[in-house]
């Protein structure tokens, strides 16, 4: 952008501004993450002048601006410049209430106002409209609202109390859904899907700042959020902005006293290593976003942030980036030992995962404190075997008590995932050789750290009529989801359809001459023996799959059977195979 110091009169003073437009490819149907390329689409230059604003933009107040278009030299046309308001972006927030609890409200701000949602997001750039909607939502089917909720009943009631009519395509809208639970469960979660990524999170009202998250919370320590307002509407807001594809500071920079560090490190920046006086926390947080988060809120492309795009943290880099400016610890400081339950499994059976790493050194270590995927300072890479990388994106982003601390010397943390499907697709699509890699890294003072490991996998091809009908029941997103979920998860029918088809499901009539429980199972049973859905729950919950039928949804080779669970745990004692 540039304008002349001085222009001679009559002549008009002209701002002259050279932009580079990049033009987004939308992604394939099914999927949301599209790509930019990597060097300008075009080049144009605008030539302009200040005019009076017409109507209606002589109503905002704001400058206005008219000129000529022009790309490669030519001219394009017309342009014109309004201004349209101080916001960068706009968005709606609806909060839903379950019966029994307490949604966060508007705090004092020590100038005689109130802090909320709203004025934190208008610091930050943005116009935020707080729609309190739905207040004593009913408490689903065989829940105990006031106990730690499973990944699946939490999933299951945001996606039945959502608005229908909610069109993302057309309105920047983040659904929220407080509910009780109860001290140590999370402050808060939000799923990077509950129909598409990142239309809404969860915040936790009777749970709150246990003493062994920090012990830096002051008169907070032990209480619940509904009783601590201000460290309350702090958690609910990092929930929020998680939506919007934000992650934590402690990742990107360093963890400090903004929305985006994590609450345990928010007390600890407050209170120090050793002190945590009463007032300090919560009294002295700050209900802002840090500069690095605000810039990436007004200006990253609209597909990274809005609600239903870019699935969570995608934008980031997995695994281990090649920067000279990463520091990856060497063997005798850090190490992270990966292992697998096994090294070869069936296509469609999802692999068990293990890494611990272990501070190897002779000095307490500043690590994270939680190395799972969900807690977001790990990352799961496969690479198949002609180079191509998927990353395993976390299903559950429940990271509100993580936080970097003292890793003491001979001391590990360990974490384990069940890699099988994520926002990304299927980590094992076909057979082959494939690498799974693990990454846990983290920001020490703006400079990325970490360790690496990974293991060797192979897939197996399928050996029978049994093995490829079984495949072809479990590579499907829902079942995906099921398995993201912990199990469980049986608002979603189409996994329940095909996993009850799958309980079922033994080798060919003609591959072994005794029937009955002599036929082998196929090996996808492996993986699935602690996740296939309980016979009475699928009776109680959807008896359209256990009436007349036996469950069998899809033709294939099949037989009655005892219940899932039953049945994959016998296959395991006939063939030795660990699932």
């Amino acid at each position: 952008m540039s304008a002349p110091v001085a222009v001679p009169l009559p002549k008009k003073c002209e701002l002259t501004i050279v932009a580079e437009q990049f033009n987004y490819t939308q992604p394939p149907v099914g999927q949301f993450k599209g790509t930019f390329p990597a060097t300008p689409s075009r080049t144009v230059t605008m030539k302009l002048a200040k005019v009076p604003a017409p109507f209606p933009f002589s109503l905002t107040g704001g400058p206005f601006y008219e000129g000529r278009l022009f790309e490669g030299g030519v001219d394009k046309g017309s342009v014109s410049l309004a201004w349209v308001s101080k916001f960068f972006r706009r968005a709606t927030l609806e909060i839903d209430t379950l019966v029994g609890a307490v949604r966060p409200a508007p705090v004092p701000d020590g100038a005689g106002g109130t802090e909320f949602f709203d004025t934190i997001f208008a610091r930050t750039g943005w116009q935020l409209t707080v729609v309190q909607d739905q207040l004593n939502v009913p408490v689903p089917s065989g829940v105990v609202p006031t106990n730690c909720w499973s990944s699946a009943d939490l999933h299951a009631l945001m996606t039945t109390v959502r608005n229908p009519a909610t069109n993302l395509d057309a309105e920047w809208r983040v659904h929220m859904i407080v509910v009780p639970a109860k001290l140590g469960c999370s402050r808060g979660i939000m799923y990077d899907q509950i129909g598409v990524p990142r239309e809404g999170c969860a915040s936790f009202s009777d749970d709150g700042y246990p003493t062994s998250d920090s012990s830096n919370f002051g008169l907070a320590a032990n209480r619940k959020q509904r009783d601590v307002p201000r460290a309350f509407l702090r958690s609910a807001t990092h929930e929020l902005t998680h939506t919007l594809n934000q992650i934590h500071q402690e990742q990107e920079t360093a963890a400090d006293n903004s929305i985006m560090t994590t609450t345990p490190s928010v007390a600890d920046v407050l209170g120090g290593p050793a002190t945590g006086e009463p007032g300090v926390f919560p009294d002295q947080i700050k209900l802002a976003h840090n500069t690095n988060v605000r810039h990436h809120l007004n200006h990253m492309p609209d597909p990274v942030i809005r609600p239903g795009g870019w699935p969570f943290a995608s934008w980031f880099p997995t695994g281990a980036p090649q920067a000279a400016d990463r520091h990856d610890f060497e063997p005798s400081e850090l190490t992270l030992a990966v292992t697998a339950t096994t090294d070869r499994v069936a296509l469609g059976q999802p692999l068990d995962l293990t890494w611990t790493m272990t501070n190897t050194s002779g000095v307490s270590l500043r690590t994270p404190n939680d190395v799972g995927i969900e807690a977001l300072f790990a990352s799961i890479t496969v690479t198949d075997a002609e180079g191509r990388e998927r990353p395993v994106r976390p299903f559950v982003i429940l990271c509100e008590h993580a936080k970097l601390s003292e890793l003491e010397p001979g001391k590990s943390v360990t974490a384990s995932a069940k890699v099988f499907w994520s926002t990304a697709g299927f980590a094992f699509e076909r057979p082959g050789r494939y690498r799974v890699d693990v990454a846990v890294s983290w920001s020490a003072q703006g400079v990325m750290v970490g360790v690496q490991s990974g293991i060797d996998v192979f897939v197996d091809y399928p050996s029978s009529a049994s093995d490829n009908h079984s495949a072809n029941l479990v590579l499907h997103p829902e079942v995906g989801k099921w398995v993201a979920l912990g199990g469980d998860a049986y608002h979603l029918g189409e996994a329940c359809r095909r996993l009850q088809a799958l309980s079922q499901t033994a080798a060919p009539a003609g591959a072994l001459a005794v029937a009955g429980d002599g036929a082998p199972a196929p090996r996808v049973l492996d993986g699935f023996a602690d996740l296939l859905p309980d016979r009475a729950k699928l009776a109680r919950l959807r008896p359209e799959l256990t009436a007349d039928t036996g469950g069998r949804a899809e033709r294939g080779p099949a037989r009655a059977a005892a219940p899932g669970r039953k049945r994959a745990a016998k296959a395991k004692k006939r063939t030795g195979r660990k699932g």
